[in-house]
Protein backbone atom coordinates (compact mmCIF):
# COMPACT_ATOMS: atom_id res chain seq x y z
CA UNK A 1 0.00 0.00 0.00
CA UNK A 2 0.84 3.30 -0.38
CA UNK A 3 3.06 5.35 2.38
CA UNK A 4 1.07 9.22 2.41
CA UNK A 5 3.77 10.69 6.09
CA UNK A 6 6.45 12.44 4.84
CA UNK A 7 10.01 13.18 6.66
CA UNK A 8 9.33 16.67 8.03
CA UNK A 9 5.67 15.74 8.78
CA UNK A 10 6.81 13.30 11.36
CA UNK A 11 9.79 15.09 12.49
CA UNK A 12 7.30 18.00 13.77
CA UNK A 13 4.72 15.20 15.25
CA UNK A 14 7.54 13.81 17.25
CA UNK A 15 9.15 16.82 18.59
CA UNK A 16 5.84 18.50 19.52
CA UNK A 17 4.94 14.85 21.29
CA UNK A 18 8.24 15.42 23.08
CA UNK A 19 7.28 18.80 24.55
CA UNK A 20 4.41 17.66 25.68
CA UNK A 21 5.78 14.76 27.36
CA UNK A 22 7.80 17.19 28.76
CA UNK A 23 5.05 18.40 30.40
CA UNK A 24 3.46 15.44 31.61
CA UNK A 25 6.76 14.72 33.37
CA UNK A 26 6.30 17.05 36.04
CA UNK A 27 2.75 15.97 36.52
CA UNK A 28 2.19 12.31 35.59
CA UNK A 29 5.06 11.11 37.56
CA UNK A 30 5.63 10.15 41.12
CA UNK A 31 7.52 13.39 41.83
CA UNK A 32 3.94 15.07 42.04
CA UNK A 33 2.91 13.29 44.81
CA UNK A 34 6.57 13.61 46.62
CA UNK A 35 5.47 17.38 45.35
CA UNK A 36 2.64 17.43 47.23
CA UNK A 37 3.50 15.86 50.49
CA UNK A 38 7.48 17.14 51.28
CA UNK A 39 7.56 20.58 49.35
CA UNK A 40 3.94 21.92 49.70
CA UNK A 41 3.76 20.31 52.99
CA UNK A 42 -0.27 18.91 52.11
CA UNK A 43 -0.69 15.76 54.86
CA UNK A 44 -0.40 12.63 53.07
CA UNK A 45 -4.34 11.88 54.08
CA UNK A 46 -5.09 15.32 52.29
CA UNK A 47 -2.96 13.96 49.41
CA UNK A 48 -4.92 10.45 49.19
CA UNK A 49 -8.34 12.38 49.10
CA UNK A 50 -7.01 14.76 46.47
CA UNK A 51 -5.34 12.75 43.90
CA UNK A 52 -8.78 10.20 43.80
CA UNK A 53 -10.76 12.91 43.59
CA UNK A 54 -9.13 15.21 41.14
CA UNK A 55 -8.73 11.46 38.61
CA UNK A 56 -12.57 10.89 39.35
CA UNK A 57 -13.07 14.19 37.40
CA UNK A 58 -10.55 13.55 35.34
CA UNK A 59 -12.57 9.77 34.33
CA UNK A 60 -15.63 12.23 34.01
CA UNK A 61 -13.94 15.02 32.09
CA UNK A 62 -11.63 12.86 29.29
CA UNK A 63 -15.05 10.87 27.90
CA UNK A 64 -16.66 14.08 27.62
CA UNK A 65 -14.28 16.08 25.89
CA UNK A 66 -13.51 12.79 23.43
CA UNK A 67 -16.85 12.62 22.41
CA UNK A 68 -17.25 16.50 21.68
CA UNK A 69 -14.28 15.94 19.16
CA UNK A 70 -15.98 13.05 17.70
CA UNK A 71 -18.88 14.92 17.16
CA UNK A 72 -17.22 18.25 16.02
CA UNK A 73 -15.80 19.05 12.65
CA UNK A 74 -14.26 22.37 11.64
CA UNK A 75 -15.35 24.57 8.55
CA UNK A 76 -12.16 23.20 7.05
CA UNK A 77 -13.28 19.45 7.41
CA UNK A 78 -10.37 18.73 10.02
CA UNK A 79 -11.36 16.99 13.29
CA UNK A 80 -8.38 17.08 15.64
CA UNK A 81 -5.45 19.89 14.19
CA UNK A 82 -7.14 22.60 15.46
CA UNK A 83 -7.05 21.70 18.37
CA UNK A 84 -3.07 21.09 18.67
CA UNK A 85 -2.93 24.60 17.44
CA UNK A 86 -4.50 26.69 20.25
CA UNK A 87 -4.54 24.23 23.45
CA UNK A 88 -0.22 24.84 24.20
CA UNK A 89 -0.66 28.25 25.77
CA UNK A 90 -3.15 27.40 28.27
CA UNK A 91 -1.32 23.95 29.10
CA UNK A 92 1.46 25.57 29.56
CA UNK A 93 0.25 28.69 31.87
CA UNK A 94 -1.73 26.15 34.16
CA UNK A 95 1.46 24.20 34.44
CA UNK A 96 3.03 26.94 35.92
CA UNK A 97 0.21 27.75 37.88
CA UNK A 98 -0.13 24.05 39.52
CA UNK A 99 3.48 24.36 41.26
CA UNK A 100 3.20 27.89 42.44
CA UNK A 101 3.19 27.33 46.68
CA UNK A 102 2.22 30.72 47.92
CA UNK A 103 2.14 29.58 51.42
CA UNK A 104 2.93 26.23 53.99
CA UNK A 105 0.81 27.49 56.86
CA UNK A 106 -1.31 24.74 58.57
CA UNK A 107 -4.04 27.80 59.20
CA UNK A 108 -4.04 28.37 55.07
CA UNK A 109 -4.41 24.77 54.32
CA UNK A 110 -8.17 25.08 52.83
CA UNK A 111 -7.46 28.24 50.67
CA UNK A 112 -4.01 26.12 49.60
CA UNK A 113 -6.23 23.33 48.84
CA UNK A 114 -8.70 25.25 47.43
CA UNK A 115 -6.19 26.71 45.19
CA UNK A 116 -4.68 23.64 43.75
CA UNK A 117 -7.37 22.43 43.25
CA UNK A 118 -8.89 24.59 40.87
CA UNK A 119 -5.34 25.33 39.18
CA UNK A 120 -5.47 21.79 38.51
CA UNK A 121 -8.76 21.61 37.09
CA UNK A 122 -8.40 23.75 34.63
CA UNK A 123 -4.70 22.31 33.61
CA UNK A 124 -6.29 18.97 32.89
CA UNK A 125 -9.33 20.35 30.76
CA UNK A 126 -6.65 22.25 28.62
CA UNK A 127 -4.05 19.09 28.40
CA UNK A 128 -7.06 16.30 28.01
CA UNK A 129 -8.28 18.07 24.67
CA UNK A 130 -4.61 18.69 24.02
CA UNK A 131 -3.79 14.90 24.49
CA UNK A 132 -6.81 13.31 22.95
CA UNK A 133 -6.23 15.23 19.92
CA UNK A 134 -2.64 14.50 19.73
CA UNK A 135 -3.22 10.51 20.17
CA UNK A 136 -6.57 10.77 18.15
CA UNK A 137 -4.52 11.84 15.02
CA UNK A 138 -2.58 9.21 15.02
CA UNK A 139 -5.52 7.30 13.50
CA UNK A 140 -6.27 9.48 10.81
CA UNK A 141 -2.70 10.22 9.77
CA UNK A 142 -2.92 7.28 6.87
CA UNK A 143 -5.23 4.74 5.78
CA UNK A 144 -2.60 2.53 5.71
CA UNK A 145 -2.52 0.34 8.49
CA UNK A 146 1.02 -0.85 8.27
CA UNK A 147 2.47 2.42 7.81
CA UNK A 148 -0.20 3.85 11.04
CA UNK A 149 1.56 0.62 13.27
CA UNK A 150 5.40 2.44 12.31
CA UNK A 151 3.84 5.94 13.13
CA UNK A 152 2.49 4.89 16.41
CA UNK A 153 5.69 2.76 17.41
CA UNK A 154 7.70 6.28 16.64
CA UNK A 155 5.09 8.68 18.45
CA UNK A 156 5.41 5.89 21.53
CA UNK A 157 8.91 5.69 21.54
CA UNK A 158 9.74 9.12 21.83
CA UNK A 159 6.95 10.12 24.00
CA UNK A 160 7.60 7.18 25.99
CA UNK A 161 11.74 8.04 26.03
CA UNK A 162 11.07 11.87 27.08
CA UNK A 163 8.62 11.34 29.62
CA UNK A 164 11.53 8.82 31.04
CA UNK A 165 14.27 10.69 30.85
CA UNK A 166 12.92 14.34 31.93
CA UNK A 167 10.79 12.56 35.07
CA UNK A 168 13.69 11.03 36.08
CA UNK A 169 16.36 13.51 36.16
CA UNK A 170 13.94 17.02 37.06
CA UNK A 171 13.97 15.53 40.69
CA UNK A 172 17.47 15.06 40.94
CA UNK A 173 18.25 18.48 38.90
CA UNK A 174 16.03 19.68 40.77
CA UNK A 175 17.57 18.82 44.20
CA UNK A 176 21.00 19.75 43.14
CA UNK A 177 20.27 22.91 42.21
CA UNK A 178 18.53 23.73 45.84
CA UNK A 179 21.43 21.37 48.02
CA UNK A 180 23.73 23.85 45.44
CA UNK A 181 22.64 27.55 45.71
CA UNK A 182 20.70 27.18 49.08
CA UNK A 183 17.27 28.39 46.99
CA UNK A 184 13.87 27.04 48.96
CA UNK A 185 12.41 24.25 47.55
CA UNK A 186 9.28 25.83 46.41
CA UNK A 187 11.08 28.81 44.17
CA UNK A 188 13.30 26.04 42.59
CA UNK A 189 10.18 23.86 41.76
CA UNK A 190 8.27 26.99 40.66
CA UNK A 191 11.36 27.69 38.09
CA UNK A 192 11.37 24.61 36.83
CA UNK A 193 7.94 24.60 36.26
CA UNK A 194 8.44 27.27 34.03
CA UNK A 195 10.88 25.77 31.79
CA UNK A 196 9.33 22.37 31.72
CA UNK A 197 5.76 23.08 31.93
CA UNK A 198 5.60 26.66 29.73
CA UNK A 199 8.43 25.22 27.64
CA UNK A 200 7.18 22.36 26.39
CA UNK A 201 3.94 23.56 26.10
CA UNK A 202 5.43 25.79 23.47
CA UNK A 203 7.25 23.21 21.76
CA UNK A 204 4.15 20.81 21.61
CA UNK A 205 2.44 23.60 19.15
CA UNK A 206 4.59 21.65 16.57
CA UNK A 207 2.42 19.11 16.50
CA UNK A 208 -0.51 20.76 14.54
CA UNK A 209 1.79 20.87 11.40
CA UNK A 210 0.01 16.42 11.23
CA UNK A 211 -2.54 16.30 8.74
CA UNK A 212 -5.42 14.16 8.58
CA UNK A 213 -6.27 12.27 5.58
CA UNK A 214 -9.11 9.81 6.80
CA UNK A 215 -11.94 11.81 5.97
CA UNK A 216 -15.13 11.00 7.18
CA UNK A 217 -18.49 11.40 5.46
CA UNK A 218 -20.98 13.65 7.86
CA UNK A 219 -23.65 11.69 7.55
CA UNK A 220 -21.83 8.77 9.58
CA UNK A 221 -20.91 11.51 12.51
CA UNK A 222 -22.42 11.39 16.11
CA UNK A 223 -25.55 14.24 16.08
CA UNK A 224 -25.68 14.67 19.45
CA UNK A 225 -22.75 14.46 22.50
CA UNK A 226 -24.91 11.48 24.42
CA UNK A 227 -24.40 8.99 21.39
CA UNK A 228 -20.65 8.31 22.10
CA UNK A 229 -21.11 6.82 24.74
CA UNK A 230 -23.20 3.83 23.84
CA UNK A 231 -20.37 3.30 21.48
CA UNK A 232 -17.37 3.52 24.21
CA UNK A 233 -19.16 0.39 25.78
CA UNK A 234 -19.70 -1.71 22.54
CA UNK A 235 -15.44 -1.21 21.69
CA UNK A 236 -14.70 -4.50 23.95
CA UNK A 237 -11.32 -4.38 23.15
CA UNK A 238 -11.08 -0.73 24.29
CA UNK A 239 -12.63 -1.91 27.45
CA UNK A 240 -10.80 -4.85 28.19
CA UNK A 241 -7.27 -3.44 27.87
CA UNK A 242 -8.75 -0.18 29.74
CA UNK A 243 -9.76 -2.75 32.53
CA UNK A 244 -6.48 -4.39 32.58
CA UNK A 245 -4.71 -0.86 32.78
CA UNK A 246 -7.41 0.23 35.69
CA UNK A 247 -5.65 -3.21 37.67
CA UNK A 248 -2.94 -2.90 36.87
CA UNK A 249 -2.58 0.53 38.68
CA UNK A 250 -2.76 -0.97 42.07
CA UNK A 251 0.92 -1.30 42.18
CA UNK A 252 1.02 1.58 43.81
CA UNK A 253 4.71 0.72 45.46
CA UNK A 254 6.22 2.60 42.28
CA UNK A 255 5.02 5.47 44.25
CA UNK A 256 6.87 5.11 47.26
CA UNK A 257 10.41 5.19 45.96
CA UNK A 258 11.40 8.18 46.89
CA UNK A 259 9.82 7.93 50.35
CA UNK A 260 11.93 4.70 50.46
CA UNK A 261 14.96 6.28 49.86
CA UNK A 262 14.73 9.01 51.90
CA UNK A 263 14.18 7.12 55.02
CA UNK A 264 16.00 3.81 54.79
CA UNK A 265 19.03 4.18 52.93
CA UNK A 266 21.77 6.18 54.58
CA UNK A 267 22.42 10.30 52.96
CA UNK A 268 25.87 9.37 51.99
CA UNK A 269 25.54 6.10 50.48
CA UNK A 270 26.85 7.26 47.13
CA UNK A 271 29.44 9.39 49.43
CA UNK A 272 28.65 12.66 49.38
CA UNK A 273 25.62 14.46 50.61
CA UNK A 274 24.41 16.26 46.99
CA UNK A 275 22.68 13.32 45.93
CA UNK A 276 20.05 12.58 48.08
CA UNK A 277 16.41 10.87 48.23
CA UNK A 278 15.20 12.09 44.76
CA UNK A 279 18.81 11.67 43.19
CA UNK A 280 18.89 8.32 44.54
CA UNK A 281 15.29 7.75 43.11
CA UNK A 282 16.57 8.89 39.78
CA UNK A 283 18.75 6.01 39.72
CA UNK A 284 17.05 3.51 40.92
CA UNK A 285 14.27 4.56 37.65
CA UNK A 286 17.18 4.44 35.21
CA UNK A 287 18.64 1.39 36.14
CA UNK A 288 15.11 -0.04 36.28
CA UNK A 289 13.60 1.49 33.38
CA UNK A 290 16.45 2.01 30.76
CA UNK A 291 16.21 -1.29 29.62
CA UNK A 292 12.75 -1.12 28.46
CA UNK A 293 13.35 1.03 25.61
CA UNK A 294 14.99 -1.86 24.18
CA UNK A 295 11.85 -3.67 23.48
CA UNK A 296 10.59 -0.56 22.60
CA UNK A 297 12.74 -0.40 19.80
CA UNK A 298 12.43 -3.91 18.90
CA UNK A 299 8.25 -4.36 19.72
CA UNK A 300 7.86 -5.30 15.99
CA UNK A 301 9.94 -8.05 16.51
CA UNK A 302 8.74 -8.83 20.12
CA UNK A 303 5.37 -9.11 18.49
CA UNK A 304 6.16 -11.84 15.65
CA UNK A 305 7.38 -13.93 18.81
CA UNK A 306 4.69 -13.51 20.61
CA UNK A 307 2.62 -15.22 17.85
CA UNK A 308 1.95 -12.00 15.91
CA UNK A 309 -0.28 -11.02 18.72
CA UNK A 310 0.07 -7.46 20.98
CA UNK A 311 -2.34 -8.83 23.13
CA UNK A 312 0.23 -11.73 24.08
CA UNK A 313 2.83 -9.17 24.51
CA UNK A 314 1.01 -7.44 26.88
CA UNK A 315 0.75 -10.78 28.62
CA UNK A 316 4.42 -11.96 28.51
CA UNK A 317 5.13 -8.28 29.83
CA UNK A 318 3.09 -9.16 33.06
CA UNK A 319 4.31 -12.43 33.81
CA UNK A 320 8.32 -11.17 33.41
CA UNK A 321 7.33 -8.42 35.73
CA UNK A 322 5.83 -11.02 38.33
CA UNK A 323 8.93 -12.96 38.50
CA UNK A 324 11.48 -11.05 38.75
CA UNK A 325 10.09 -8.80 41.65
CA UNK A 326 9.87 -12.10 43.53
CA UNK A 327 13.57 -12.37 42.75
CA UNK A 328 14.27 -8.65 44.07
CA UNK A 329 12.32 -9.07 47.29
CA UNK A 330 13.59 -12.15 48.48
CA UNK A 331 17.46 -10.84 47.64
CA UNK A 332 16.65 -7.50 50.29
CA UNK A 333 17.88 -3.87 50.23
CA UNK A 334 20.21 -4.39 52.74
CA UNK A 335 24.02 -2.54 52.14
CA UNK A 336 25.20 -3.56 48.30
CA UNK A 337 22.15 -5.82 47.96
CA UNK A 338 20.01 -2.84 46.77
CA UNK A 339 22.19 -2.72 43.59
CA UNK A 340 22.07 -6.55 43.07
CA UNK A 341 17.86 -5.98 43.69
CA UNK A 342 17.97 -3.32 41.27
CA UNK A 343 19.22 -4.72 38.48
CA UNK A 344 17.11 -7.51 39.15
CA UNK A 345 13.92 -5.11 38.70
CA UNK A 346 15.71 -3.75 35.59
CA UNK A 347 15.68 -6.96 33.87
CA UNK A 348 12.18 -7.36 34.80
CA UNK A 349 11.03 -4.09 32.79
CA UNK A 350 13.00 -4.95 29.88
CA UNK A 351 9.59 -6.30 27.73
CA UNK A 352 7.65 -3.04 29.29
CA UNK A 353 8.34 -0.91 26.73
CA UNK A 354 6.15 -2.52 23.84
CA UNK A 355 3.55 -2.03 26.29
CA UNK A 356 2.50 1.20 25.21
CA UNK A 357 3.02 0.42 21.57
CA UNK A 358 1.03 -2.88 22.18
CA UNK A 359 -1.73 -0.58 23.82
CA UNK A 360 -1.93 2.40 20.89
CA UNK A 361 -2.01 -0.42 18.11
CA UNK A 362 -4.84 -2.18 19.86
CA UNK A 363 -6.95 0.80 20.25
CA UNK A 364 -6.47 2.21 16.72
CA UNK A 365 -7.36 -1.62 15.89
CA UNK A 366 -10.71 -0.88 18.07
CA UNK A 367 -11.52 2.52 15.93
CA UNK A 368 -11.34 0.95 12.75
CA UNK A 369 -13.33 -1.77 14.36
CA UNK A 370 -16.17 0.24 15.47
CA UNK A 371 -16.42 1.99 12.42
CA UNK A 372 -16.93 -1.73 10.83
CA UNK A 373 -19.45 -2.20 13.08
CA UNK A 374 -21.38 1.22 13.60
CA UNK A 375 -20.53 3.22 10.77
CA UNK A 376 -18.81 5.48 12.88
CA UNK A 377 -14.97 6.29 13.74
CA UNK A 378 -14.55 7.31 17.47
CA UNK A 379 -11.17 8.43 17.55
CA UNK A 380 -12.08 11.12 19.82
CA UNK A 381 -14.08 8.90 22.59
CA UNK A 382 -11.24 5.97 21.99
CA UNK A 383 -8.24 8.20 22.63
CA UNK A 384 -9.52 10.46 25.40
CA UNK A 385 -10.16 6.88 27.21
CA UNK A 386 -6.30 6.35 26.97
CA UNK A 387 -5.78 9.48 28.29
CA UNK A 388 -8.71 9.18 30.86
CA UNK A 389 -7.19 5.85 32.29
CA UNK A 390 -3.85 7.06 32.26
CA UNK A 391 -4.75 9.79 34.53
CA UNK A 392 -6.67 7.72 36.68
CA UNK A 393 -4.46 4.93 36.45
CA UNK A 394 -1.82 7.17 37.74
CA UNK A 395 -4.06 8.88 40.83
CA UNK A 396 -5.12 5.66 41.95
CA UNK A 397 -1.42 4.67 42.31
CA UNK A 398 -0.62 8.19 43.94
CA UNK A 399 -3.89 7.87 45.78
CA UNK A 400 -3.10 4.30 47.50
CA UNK A 401 0.37 5.45 47.74
CA UNK A 402 -0.54 8.30 50.08
CA UNK A 403 -3.05 6.58 51.66
CA UNK A 404 -0.71 3.63 52.89
CA UNK A 405 1.41 6.32 53.84
CA UNK A 406 -1.43 7.85 55.86
CA UNK A 407 -1.96 4.29 57.37
CA UNK A 408 1.68 3.63 58.53
CA UNK A 409 1.91 7.29 60.37
CA UNK A 410 3.44 9.05 57.65
CA UNK A 411 4.98 12.15 58.68
CA UNK A 412 6.88 14.59 56.37
CA UNK A 413 10.40 16.00 58.01
CA UNK A 414 11.23 19.35 55.90
CA UNK A 415 15.25 19.10 57.24
CA UNK A 416 17.12 16.95 59.41
CA UNK A 417 20.59 15.53 59.19
CA UNK A 418 19.46 11.97 59.55
CA UNK A 419 16.23 10.83 58.06
CA UNK A 420 16.76 6.93 59.23
CA UNK A 421 14.52 6.20 61.87
CA UNK A 422 12.27 8.98 61.72
CA UNK A 423 9.49 7.49 61.15
CA UNK A 424 7.36 4.87 62.63
CA UNK A 425 8.11 0.57 63.19
CA UNK A 426 5.18 -0.16 60.32
CA UNK A 427 6.79 1.99 57.50
CA UNK A 428 10.45 0.75 58.38
CA UNK A 429 9.09 -2.44 58.34
CA UNK A 430 6.19 -2.66 54.94
CA UNK A 431 7.88 0.00 52.61
CA UNK A 432 10.19 -2.25 50.89
CA UNK A 433 7.67 -4.94 50.29
CA UNK A 434 4.98 -2.01 49.16
CA UNK A 435 8.12 -0.86 46.51
CA UNK A 436 8.56 -4.18 45.22
CA UNK A 437 5.82 -6.71 45.91
CA UNK A 438 2.58 -4.65 45.09
CA UNK A 439 3.56 -3.84 41.00
CA UNK A 440 3.33 -8.04 40.92
CA UNK A 441 0.20 -8.30 42.53
CA UNK A 442 -1.16 -5.61 39.79
CA UNK A 443 0.66 -7.56 36.84
CA UNK A 444 -1.03 -11.03 38.01
CA UNK A 445 -4.76 -8.94 38.21
CA UNK A 446 -4.06 -7.02 34.82
CA UNK A 447 -3.71 -10.48 32.78
CA UNK A 448 -7.12 -11.49 33.38
CA UNK A 449 -9.33 -9.08 31.33
CA UNK A 450 -6.99 -9.56 28.28
CA UNK A 451 -7.42 -13.36 28.39
CA UNK A 452 -11.16 -12.08 26.92
CA UNK A 453 -9.56 -10.26 23.98
CA UNK A 454 -10.84 -11.67 20.73
CA UNK A 455 -9.66 -9.91 17.36
CA UNK A 456 -7.32 -12.44 15.57
CA UNK A 457 -5.24 -11.62 12.33
CA UNK A 458 -7.91 -13.11 10.30
CA UNK A 459 -10.65 -10.92 11.84
CA UNK A 460 -8.95 -7.82 11.71
CA UNK A 461 -8.17 -8.34 7.70
CA UNK A 462 -12.01 -8.99 7.37
CA UNK A 463 -12.56 -5.25 9.13
CA UNK A 464 -9.93 -3.53 6.90
CA UNK A 465 -10.71 -5.15 3.63
CA UNK A 466 -14.51 -4.43 4.32
CA UNK A 467 -13.75 -0.75 5.45
CA UNK A 468 -11.48 -0.35 2.16
CA UNK A 469 -14.19 -1.23 0.23
CA UNK A 470 -17.22 0.77 1.83
CA UNK A 471 -15.05 3.86 1.49
CA UNK A 472 -14.54 3.06 -2.53
CA UNK A 473 -18.53 2.38 -2.66
CA UNK A 474 -18.39 -1.23 -2.93
CA UNK A 475 -19.84 -4.35 -1.60
CA UNK A 476 -18.85 -5.77 1.07
CA UNK A 477 -18.62 -9.41 3.10
CA UNK A 478 -22.38 -8.76 4.70
CA UNK A 479 -21.09 -9.47 8.10
CA UNK A 480 -20.92 -6.15 9.29
CA UNK A 481 -24.09 -5.10 11.55
CA UNK A 482 -23.99 -1.23 9.79
CA UNK A 483 -23.79 -3.03 6.15
CA UNK A 484 -26.36 -4.78 7.08
CA UNK A 485 -29.11 -1.60 8.38
CA UNK A 486 -27.71 0.61 6.52
CA UNK A 487 -25.91 -0.02 3.03
CA UNK A 488 -26.74 -3.70 1.92
CA UNK A 489 -30.33 -2.32 0.33
CA UNK A 490 -27.74 0.04 -1.98
CA UNK A 491 -26.79 -2.76 -3.55
CA UNK A 492 -29.23 -5.19 -3.77
CA UNK A 493 -31.49 -2.84 -5.60
CA UNK A 494 -29.03 -2.65 -8.44
CA UNK A 495 -29.09 -6.88 -8.59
Amino acid sequence: MENYIGKREKRNYLAGLAGQNMVYSLIGASFFTYFMTDIALFPAATVSILLIVMKVWDGINDPIVGSFIDKHSFKNGEKMRPFLRYTPLPVGVFSVLVFLVFSTEDSLLWLRVAYFIIMYICWDLSYTVQDVSIWGITAMVTPNPDERDRFVQWARTIGSCVYAVFSTLIPMALEIVVNSTGQSWQFITLVFAIIFGLGGAMISKRCDRTHERIKIVKEEQQTKLIESFPLLFKNRILMLVTAANLLGALGFGSNLVTYFFKYEIPADFLGNNVIGALGLSTIFYVITGLPSFISMLFADKFKKLCGNSYINVLIVIQIVNIIFRLVAYAIGFEGKKLWIAMIVLGVATLPAGASSIAQTSLFCDGIDYMEWKTGKRTEGITFSMQTAFTKISSGITAGLATLALSFLHYNAIDEAEVYIGTQTAAFDSWIWPLVVLTPAVASALYIIPLLFVKYGKKEKQKVLDDLAARREGKPESGESPYYQSALAHKFNENV
